[in-house]
């Protein structure tokens, strides 16, 4: 019973030690820097307001674990949202900030880029990295960096909505309709018209057919299709 009583006792001192030892909670966020981070988590998602506001955190959390690749942690801040919201400025600016604190030149842009053209063909992605790459210790200001940026997210949406065209035109796959719907998105794109309605592609269609040629896949309609959009991307000179 006294080995009992000394043990018991010995714990409960143990325990106070601990306690007294423990850091207040306000110091312990501050220590692990949790205030900041849930801060910035915070502020992303009111100017963000993702669909899908889970996802949006665990990608959020998920790159700070991943914070050795400097540049991992740029492309998911700019992609936190779609290119047209207002909050796309701002995770641009933050990706900029981020990478010219970890010394951000052509080489880290460069990369970024490469990231960004993750799921665009090879071949496309080749001819536009070409197009936007800079000297590997050339310095990069925001206005490049937002501009090249925009072009590689902008041409995720140019393949998406050309895909889109392509299942539209059902059996008639031919030159002529492709080649009339590839002209009708370049003018909707130059034009920031993402939306092209049913009744638009069923006249251009319609007025495509008296001119049928051999036949053009899915894949080369993208291509065709991404192509163009790199011949409209202007370069500083």
């Amino acid at each position: 019973k006294q080995w009992y009583q000394r043990r018991v006792r010995g714990d409960m001192n143990k325990r106070e030690k601990t306690a007294e030892k423990a850091p207040e909670p306000e110091e312990y966020y501050e220590k692990a820097n949790i205030t900041a981070s849930v801060k910035e988590v915070v502020s992303l998602l009111v100017e963000n307001r993702p669909k899908d506001p889970i996802a949006f955190l665990s990608q959020y959390f998920g790159s700070l674990v991943e914070e050795v690749n400097v540049i991992v942690r740029a492309q998911r801040l700019v992609c936190l949202t779609h290119h047209s919201r207002p909050a796309f400025q701002d995770n641009v600016i933050s990706a900029y900030k981020l990478l010219r604190d970890k010394g951000l030149n052509g080489k880290v842009h460069n990369e970024l880029l490469k990231g960004l053209c993750n799921g665009i063909p090879g071949i496309i992605t080749e001819r536009l990295l070409e197009k936007l790459n800079c000297r590997e210790l050339e310095a990069i200001p925001h206005q490049l960096f937002y501009s090249n940026v925009l072009a590689c997210l902008v041409c995720h949406d140019y393949k998406k909505h050309a895909e889109l065209l392509y299942r539209e035109l059902g059996t008639v796959c031919d030159r002529g309709v492709c080649d009339a719907l590839l002209q009708l998105l370049s003018v909707s794109v130059e034009q920031s018209k993402y939306d092209i309605s049913s009744a638009v592609i069923a006249r251009t269609i319609s007025s495509a057919n008296n001119y049928r040629q051999h036949y053009v896949s899915s894949e080369d309609f993208v291509i065709s299709a991404l192509d163009t959009y790199v011949d409209m991307i202007k370069t500083p000179s």
